[in-house]
């Protein structure tokens, strides 16, 4: 006659459960990071944008005088040939001492600004 065997080896019911929620609860810590970090890059992006819109007025100011108007479909066009990134909502205009332009990224719930300084807040 068999004896039973009483020396059984696996994971009980809460041991899983406890395993799972500490899954899930990494996983929305993670998905948290992961949605904030494009959020960032998608700022950039727009941030880039006004940048090169800055130095394409810069260098439009410097061919047609300090005092001439400079917007994006000014320098759109050579030999200027500013294009902004995809997804990017970007609109300025202004002097040199006057200039001001906003961006913003389609994704992002963020506008950035660029005064004639330079300065993008």
């Amino acid at each position: 006659m068999q004896t039973p065997t009483t020396n059984q080896s696996g994971f009980t019911l809460i041991e899983l459960l406890i395993v799972v929620a500490i899954i899930g609860i990494l996983t929305g810590i993670g998905f948290s990071q992961y949605r904030q970090l494009k959020e960032r890059a998608y700022d950039l992006d727009a941030q880039t944008s006004l940048q090169y819109l800055f130095r394409a007025c810069k260098v439009y100011w410097s061919d047609n005088g300090t005092t001439s108007t400079c917007n994006v479909s000014a320098v759109s066009v050579a030999p200027y040939s500013f294009a902004s990134s995809t997804n990017i909502t970007i609109a300025g205009t202004g002097t040199e001492s006057s200039f001001s332009a906003t961006s913003s990224h389609n994704f992002s719930t963020n506008t950035l600004t660029i005064n004639a300084a330079g300065a993008v807040s």
